[in-house]
């Protein structure tokens, strides 16, 4: 008795393999992702404190890009702007406020968040910005990586 054609072989090798869709997190799964995803963008946050490129770059993940103020950087430039421009620094206060994060999926998650950065030059300049940032937070191989952000700077005026 023959139950699958040669035909149906291979249509119930992929449903077999492909196995039932996944269900969308629930609410405690989507509690734990998005307080997952909160820690690392306070992580993302501190390396820039700490003026720790390689901490920050640790981060990003290789297909990353952005667009600062309109222009798209790549990995590979916003790695090196990063070591070029963090020993040239004596203090960064990057401050994150009002960060919001929606989770669209188990490993998938946006961030946006208000800043008002601070930086002092060596030679003792202060360059204040503020602005509003969204970044694309996924997960891969356990970890959250940032494949995308978006950030407008406007000047803070002095007092």
């Amino acid at each position: 008795m023959r139950i699958v054609g040669r035909r149906g072989m291979g249509a119930l090798a992929c449903v077999l393999a492909c196995g039932p869709p996944d269900r969308a997190p629930g609410d405690a799964e989507v509690r734990t992702i998005a307080a997952s995803v909160d820690s690392a963008t306070r992580s993302f946050e501190q390396a820039q404190r700490a003026r720790d490129p390689e901490r920050v770059i640790a981060h990003l993940a290789p297909d990353f890009y952005m667009y600062g103020d309109g222009v798209r950087s790549d990995y590979a430039a916003v790695v090196a702007a990063m070591r070029r421009s963090f020993p040239t620094t004596r203090h960064v206060e990057p401050g994150f406020t009002d960060v919001q994060v929606k989770v669209l999926g188990r490993d998938a998650a946006v961030v946006s968040l208000r800043f008002r950065d601070s930086i002092m030059t060596a030679s003792g300049d202060v360059l204040q910005w503020r602005g509003a940032t969204t970044l694309v937070w996924e997960r891969r191989r356990g970890e959250w990586r940032l494949t995308y952000a978006d950030a407008d700077h406007y000047p803070v005026e002095p007092d």
